[in-house]
């Protein structure tokens, strides 16, 4: 068996690597496509192939599907000021990937969409995002979409990964409005798994919404980080109008705006995505939010 990771070297794609790896896959069977050189570095530890390339222009590494029995997509832009990012990476490296697969005889696509497409919110991401789907439900390949909900666990530096990185700098977390922000986290490891299944029985031309079993409220998820964290802390409650002109100072003084009022248009967004049982039929039991979180900061600590 040969699969291609494309966009693999994320936070989605470290993850995968190590999950496929723990439940007997082998290296010689994973190739690794990035478009960032620093985060391939991660694969050192494995002799797997990995590949530094831009998925948004023809080159060598459509060579690498040759032989190939699955091309998982995971590359994806997720925040961005500007709209061309958002075209680039979701839209035109899916649809160069596709023409790749197809003409090098891979049949099989397992692609990475966002919860985002079902959104009360269409912004530029939850928008590319739909274009990217369409493109793979029309490519005449056989398919597996897979709609996440809020992803966490070890590595990610974003999400989660960033509120527990700004709960151990501060004692104050800021919430916006009353933080009755109805969310749905899925802990890494269990969405690996799932992916693992699709490969090993993969379901031809499905769509699937992933969404954590538990729905907790974005204060109580603050509330849960702020426990795990060793020191005092206490939520600030502010006016969302606030917290966006916070937040975006706060961007400004660490030299990272990747964080945009999108963002925070999206957090503060009521919803809940449609109910379905994926831990029954794909036989996992779901991690808990908190025993995630835990997760994470032991990983982070004997990292350390």
């Amino acid at each position: 068996m040969k699969i291609i990771i494309a966009g693999g070297a994320g936070f989605v794609g470290r993850n995968l690597v190590r999950v496929m790896l723990q439940n007997g896959f082998k290296e010689n069977e994973i190739v690794v496509i990035d478009f960032n050189q620093e985060n391939l570095e991660y694969f050192r530890e494995y002799n797997i192939k990995t590949l530094f390339a831009d998925l948004s222009k023809k080159g060598e590494w459509e060579k690498e599907f040759e032989n190939s029995d699955y091309l998982i997509n995971l590359a994806a832009q997720i925040s961005s000021p500007e709209y061309e990012p958002f075209h680039r990476n979701n839209v035109l490296n899916t649809q160069n990937l596709i023409n790749a697969a197809k003409e090098n005889g891979t049949k099989r696509i397992i692609h990475f969409s966002s919860a985002a497409v079902l959104s009360v919110r269409k912004d530029d991401y939850a928008n590319t995002k739909s274009e990217g789907e369409n493109l793979v439900k029309d490519s005449g390949l056989e398919y597996c979409i897979i709609r996440p909900s809020l992803m966490y666990g070890p590595t990610d530096d974003k999400n989660i990964g960033y509120l527990i990185k700004f709960a151990k700098k501060f004692p104050f977390f800021p919430i916006p409005g009353n933080g009755k922000w109805p969310r749905q986290p899925i802990y890494i490891d269990d969405m690996c798994l799932l992916i693992i299944s699709l490969v090993k029985d993969f379901p031809k031309n499905q769509i699937y919404g992933i969404n954590g079993r538990e729905v907790i409220y974005f204060k109580d998820m603050i509330k849960i980080v702020l426990n795990e964290v060793d020191g005092f802390h206490f939520r600030l409650f502010l006016p969302v109008s606030v917290f966006k002109f916070a937040m975006m100072f706060y961007q400004k003084l660490i030299g990272n705006e990747e964080f945009t009022t999108d963002q925070v248009d999206s957090l503060t967004a009521e919803e809940v995505f449609p109910d379905y049982a994926w831990w029954d039929e794909f036989n996992i039991t779901p991690t808990s939010f908190q025993e995630g979180v835990k997760k994470m900061i032991e990983v982070e600590s004997n990292i350390g």
